[in-house]
């Protein structure tokens, strides 16, 4: 076999393969001992075929497994002579299988270019202010409100009141529209985001039918009905009193506190925590500006493709084999985006022997515990036997590189 490369770009590798007949000549007649053994044809016993006749009967299929099992070992072996790693399998631009003569294949496939990452060391401060007392309270009043108590009263609605309505009509910009399947809804008096929905059942009753005009926010979460004026009839249902729990020692205690002075402290070091990863990912965000614009370097098309593909997975895309009319640039930014970001990374990790240690990672499965509320040894065994531990090392790696680049020192 003679293989011969050129390299028309930074992503892609063509070969140039020769190949001497007798080499598919053992490789058809090695599966035709196969076939005599496993085939079963009348007037033979099983096993006996002889070899002229399933070579006659079944030359077609087995010279086409033949060729396809030669091209995938001298692909193989071109590849480890001359280093290619290839990324995705190769296409086959040229085959030339005439009876008598050498097989010549022409394959082109992608690689990853080299990538050696430049002026990576950069100073970027990470900027955190101090957690404020109010800060505090607002998280302390909303565990409260996980604990409140809802009674019914029978009186007008009050600012602070749950109430239950249903509708009775909507129109959007003067048009009817239909009615939910659910009819039925809750609403805190003061906590919702349309003001005048509030205000228009403050003072209402059980019974009572109240309509109300409003135009939703510009920037409303539902776009369709962001900036249209609008017009609901409501029927209050009931009204409920809601009762918030004591801050005090009890209150701590079902939280799993000590006392309220404890609760405060642990609330207090959570908002630093999450005030300075955000700052912290403001910083690498700046970071990973300037090193996609420092190194540049092509992403290979199969790459883009095969992110482009577990993105419509995970969305539940269903693939018909012809996407043609669909169009993806929005993943495909995404793809060129996230690919230069985890390529550049790996290779700043590699050059400054950057890994997390077992103590890293077995802090962030305690967090994770935490949060979820279970413990720490069935959890870490579950991410162990899911694989998903293997995310949490690379994710741990990812922040460690990020806080080299920026000049971070983390905490021992």
């Amino acid at each position: 076999m003679k293989a011969t490369l050129t390299e028309p770009n930074s992503t892609e590798r063509i070969l140039d393969i020769e190949v001497e007949r007798a080499r598919l000549d053992k490789i058809f007649d090695d599966k035709v001992k196969k076939y005599c053994k496993e085939v079963r044809i009348n007037g033979f016993r099983p096993g006996n075929v002889p070899k002229d006749v399933v070579a006659k009967r079944f030359k077609d299929p087995i010279s086409a497994e033949a060729l396809e099992a030669l091209l995938e070992e001298v692909l193989k072996e071109a590849c480890k002579e001359h280093n290619i790693e290839p990324i995705a399998p190769g296409r086959i631009d040229k085959l030339e299988n005439e009876a008598g003569k050498p097989i010549l294949v022409k394959a082109v496939l992608e690689v990853d270019p080299p990538l050696e990452v430049k002026d990576y060391k950069l100073d970027i401060p990470v900027h955190t202010a101090d957690i404020e007392d109010g800060e505090v309270q607002a998280q302390l009043a909303m565990l409260r409100k996980r604990k409140a108590e809802e009674t019914r009263v029978d009186r007008a609605a009050a600012l602070g009141d749950v109430v239950v309505a249903e509708y009775l009509s909507i129109s959007i910009d003067g048009e009817d529209r239909p009615l939910p399947a659910q009819r039925e809804f809750r609403m805190e008096l003061g906590a919702g985001s349309i003001p005048e929905m509030d205000h228009s059942l403050v003072g209402a009753s059980a019974g009572d039918e109240r309509q109300v005009s409003f135009a939703f926010p510009g920037d409303y979460r539902q776009e369709n009905l962001a900036g249209k004026k609008s017009e609901y009839k409501l029927k209050v249902m009931e009204v409920d009193e809601v009762k918030l729990p004591e801050l005090d020692a009890d209150f701590a205690t079902a939280y799993g506190f000590a006392d309220v002075e404890a609760m405060k402290a642990r609330i207090r070091e959570d908002l630093g925590k999450q005030a300075l990863q955000r700052a912290k990912e403001e910083a690498y965000e700046q970071a990973m500006t300037r090193l996609i614009e420092v190194n540049v370097f092509e992403i290979p098309r199969a790459r883009i493709q095969n992110y482009v593909k577990y993105k419509l997975d995970q969305q539940g895309h269903v693939h018909t084999g012809d996407d043609h009319g669909h169009d993806h640039s929005d993943l495909e930014q995404e793809a060129v985006f996230n690919i230069r970001r985890y390529r550049i990374l790996e290779e700043i990790a590699k050059k400054e022997k950057i890994k997390p240690t077992t103590e890293e990672v077995d802090a962030r499965v305690r967090d994770l515990a935490a949060q979820y509320g279970t413990d720490f040894e069935s959890l870490k065994a579950q991410l162990r036997k899911s694989g998903k531990i293997v995310d949490i090392r690379e994710e741990l790696k990812s922040e460690k590189t990020l806080d080299f680049v920026i000049g971070f020192k983390r905490d021992v």
